[in-house]
């Protein structure tokens, strides 16, 4: 301010250009979300909504979603993870933008999916500086991670009717976050993971009814004896220990 007064009072055109008035360099970044334990998440199957907001004044800076494939699986499962060594290729699935910044930023990242899993959504949220001109793109850019299952219920139907005495079969299909499925011996065993029923009549305490996995279907199978007639509540869970992944599915169907 004191060299536009003393340009000013000296007739002088000023020179020096404000630091708030500076021009803004585009700054590019990437995001990718990854499942944990397993591979990328995006396109129709496992998109997932990326917000970049200032961490100081909620502005928000970019939103959209991932695309692209999962990733390939054996750079990701099978190599071993060298220091900054990109797990991602130029297909695998990323949320891009190029923002104009004047100045350096504190961002906030937020993921959020699978979208198209609304009872495995999950969010996480990551902050750290941005600089003008500085491209957050190395390696696998801003990499995210969200934790879960994916718990989707086949059988029984919500709401449907079954008559007392009557064998409900259950039949869920789990997996992985990115849509990546459990086989006997492929990357994601199934033999690590415990799926169970709990099933409450009219409100009352529950009983417990353990899955079994069937590798002809990849689903997780069992059997549902009904008595008496009323409301029967069930969740499905599943948690799987090695890599600390837990989801749950909720549905009801009537006995009469």
């Amino acid at each position: 301010m004191r060299l536009y007064l003393l340009a000013a009072l000296c007739g002088l055109p000023a020179l020096v250009t404000p630091f708030s008035q500076a021009l803004a360099e585009r700054t590019d970044v990437e995001v990718r979300v990854m499942a944990r334990g397993a591979k990328f998440m995006g396109g129709y199957s496992a998109p997932v909504r990326v917000t970049l907001t200032d961490a100081e004044t909620g502005e928000v800076l970019a939103r959209g979603l991932t695309s692209g494939t999962t990733g390939d699986t054996q750079t990701i499962m099978n190599t071993a993870h060298v220091h900054g060594a990109a797990l991602a290729n130029e297909a695998t699935a990323a949320f891009r933008t190029s923002l104009d910044l004047d100045r350096p930023r504190q961002v906030t990242l937020s993921v959020t999916g699978p979208l198209s899993q609304p009872q495995a959504t999950t969010t996480a949220t990551s902050t750290q500086w941005l600089l003008p001109g500085h491209h957050l793109t190395a390696g696998d850019g801003w990499r995210m991670e969200l934790p879960g299952l994916i718990v989707d219920l086949a059988s029984p139907l919500a709401y449907q009717w079954v008559q007392a005495g009557q064998t409900v079969p259950l039949r869920a299909g789990v997996t992985l976050l990115c849509g990546c499925p459990m086989s006997e011996d492929g990357p994601w065993r199934a033999g690590d993971t415990e799926v169970d029923a709990y099933l409450r009549i009219d409100g009352g305490p529950p009983t417990r009814h353990r899955l079994a996995f069937d590798p002809t279907q990849a689903l997780f199978v069992g059997e549902l004896p009904t008595q008496a007639a009323g409301l029967y509540e069930l969740e499905i869970r599943a948690w799987m220990a090695p890599s600390n992944n837990a989801g749950v599915a909720r549905t009801a169907f009537f006995v009469r």
